[in-house]
């Protein structure tokens, strides 16, 4: 009996070692995991920031050639300063 006892206080010692490793393993897992959601949400805020931008480089392109002018009928390749002829 005496055999048996100690043969159970032996495996009792063990698995307590084992759950303690376990909840450092855990718990280490747990940092990594906040910190990958931490780098998640970051990411995704430079997404919605990515996409503002390329919305307004989309707009301000757009502006932009609206003041173009656009000239028919005027050969580009004429040297001159006088327009009057064309």
């Amino acid at each position: 009996m005496g055999a048996s006892i100690t043969s159970l206080t032996l495996e009792t010692k063990s698995m307590r070692s084992d759950i303690a490793g376990f909840q450092s393993r855990v718990t280490g897992l747990e940092q990594r995991m906040g910190s990958l959601e931490a780098h998640a949400n970051m990411s995704q805020e430079r997404d919605q920031d990515l996409l503002y931008l390329r919305s307004k480089l989309t707009d301000m392109e757009d502006r932009s050639r609206r003041d173009n002018i656009h000239l028919l009928g005027i050969p580009e390749n004429e040297k001159g300063t006088d327009m009057r002829p064309f």
